[in-house]
């Protein structure tokens, strides 16, 4: 079992800004934009990005829970 290190902040920073450095070539927000993508297939032939399959079903999800809860708010005032 490892032993456990203890580091100044000063070390911490700069290990953590090598880390990052050697982390690829993406940007920011592509970072955040990765886990939304198909883990499969992350780009079509024509070089778009392909959405995750389980992000779809959760906006389709939301719309069916937002249309049925605008129906029933509607219907339950017109009675």
């Amino acid at each position: 079992m490892p032993t456990q290190e203890f580091i100044t902040p000063e070390e911490a920073r700069v290990r953590l800004l090598s880390a990052y450095r050697q982390g690829g070539d993406e940007s920011f927000p592509e970072t955040l934009r990765r886990p939304l993508l198909n883990p499969v297939e992350q780009r079509n032939a024509s070089g778009r990005r392909n959405p995750h399959p389980l992000l779809i079903i959760g906006i389709v999800l939301a719309a069916v829970a937002s249309a049925s809860l605008i129906v029933f708010s509607f219907s339950i005032h017109a009675l």
